[in-house]
């Protein structure tokens, strides 16, 4: 649980249960300045809370020893699953906003993939080749255009079951067909798997990394054009990227690309290149994976010299001597 709060990770069901910052009601600490133990109340008017400031701190103020998380009731049995193409990334982000914004509830997984992610997808699901392929380019869903999204509602029976209902009536609108829930029962087997393909493919001295950002609805298509952009240019290098944790005001950019590097040096030097342009087309630096020392460098500029001396002020406060994480973490130092 400590990384996970401490890079103020999300998972896949984010978007109904929330994520670490979400979950975590208290925590104990142990800092170099003393032991910290957070109250637990629904609802507190006592100031500025040290237990948000505490979420997300990557290990620069303390150790994290214990923690009290929120709690959901566990009904699989209700869980209800679905899966669109769309006839283009435009209407799956217009669709997936209206159902961000609807008020009538959240999917627990949902996501949207991208052409070129789509591509890959129905490779991976096992739906390139058969009769639904057959069936979606027959209705006019072109490779290149079309762009996949699956998802699953959870929740009280007649709850999950509206929340489908909207869905697909708000997908419908924006021109996806239904594709039944297919495409996420190999999703739920794949998303496991997939990942080791990065070590198989290292032996052929072809890379695979991740980069993701937050973005607004306003600025989605900026980031999203402007960092693929960059990426393709890049001679034969694949850029895959989908949404994956929806709020009324937003989502995120997952960035998936992969390619050939002549060494370190090369691909610390396109790393940095993307998180330029992240950063150039106003995307956070980080959704759900934390800053590390790796995005460090590029905090202050985000955030602006009076936050980081507010969080440069708690770091000395908790570790006057600099013992915790120092290096580079989250651009103290």
């Amino acid at each position: 649980m400590g990384g996970w709060i401490a890079a103020l990770g999300s998972g896949q069901q984010s978007s109904y249960y929330g994520d670490a910052y979400d979950l975590v009601l208290s925590q104990e600490v142990v800092t170099p300045a003393g032991h910290v133990k957070t109250l637990i109340y629904p609802g507190t008017a006592t100031g500025p809370k040290v237990n948000d400031i505490l979420k997300g701190s990557e290990g620069a103020f303390g150790v994290l020893v214990a923690v009290t998380l929120k709690i959901f009731r566990y009904r699989p049995e209700n869980r209800q699953k679905f899966a669109f193409i769309f006839p283009g990334w435009e209407a799956a982000v217009d669709a997936s906003r209206e159902i961000s914004q609807g008020e009538f509830g959240m999917p627990a997984m949902y996501r949207i993939s991208d052409p070129e992610e789509t591509a890959v997808a129905l490779k991976l699901y096992g739906v390139e080749g058969t009769w639904i392929d057959r069936l979606i380019y027959l209705r006019g869903f072109k490779p290149g255009r079309r762009c996949l999204c699956i998802g699953h509602t959870e929740g009280e029976r007649g709850f999950s079951r509206n929340v489908k209902r909207c869905i697909k009536r708000v997908c419908r609108k924006y021109g996806a067909m239904y594709l039944t829930g297919y495409p996420v029962n190999q999703w739920e087997q794949g998303r496991f798997a997939d990942p080791y393909m990065r070590e198989d493919l290292n032996d052929f001295g072809i890379t695979i990394e991740t980069l993701e950002t937050a973005v607004t609805w306003a600025n989605l298509h900026k980031v999203h054009q402007g960092v693929r952009a960059y990426i393709k240019n890049r001679p034969q290098t694949v850029c895959m990227t989908h949404c994956s944790h929806f709020y009324p005001q937003g989502t995120n950019l997952y960035f998936i690309f992969i390619g050939k590097f002549k060494d370190l040096a090369d691909f610390k030097q396109s790393h940095r290149g993307i998180l330029d342009q992240v950063a150039a087309h106003g995307g956070s630096l980080s959704h759900h994976h934390g800053v590390g020392k790796m995005i460090g460098p590029w905090m202050e500029a985000h955030l602006g010299k009076a936050q980081m001396d507010v969080i440069r002020a708690l770091k000395k406060h908790f570790d006057p001597h600099n013992i915790m994480n120092p290096g580079g973490t989250l651009g103290l130092d």
